[in-house]
């Protein structure tokens, strides 16, 4: 009866373990799929600024060809300004 109630406790050890082991994994499971959520919250605002910023570009890029030359430098930064905004948010999506 002796190896039964060490066979029975060992089992009971290893029942133990592993509901422990599934509590904290259970856990990190419930912390990564919020995380995965405010990620893709992130993501889907940080694609709308991405087609914003398109938006404008195109409007600039139409109104581009009646502004004068001096205008047209001034623009010029200004869509330089706007890419560099698109390469950061791009680059953020991609870290994705």
């Amino acid at each position: 009866m002796s190896s039964f109630e060490s066979l029975y406790r060992e089992t009971e050890i290893n029942v133990r373990e592993a509901i422990r082991r599934f509590s904290e994994l259970k856990s990190k499971y419930e912390s990564a799929r919020r995380e995965n959520e405010k990620l893709r919250a992130e993501v889907a605002e940080l694609r709308g600024q991405l087609d914003e910023t398109e938006e404008k570009l195109k409007l600039v890029e139409l109104t581009s060809t009646i502004i004068d030359r001096e205008d047209k430098t001034r623009l010029k930064r200004q869509i330089n300004d706007w890419v560099r905004e698109i390469d950061s948010s791009i680059k953020l999506l991609s870290e994705e």
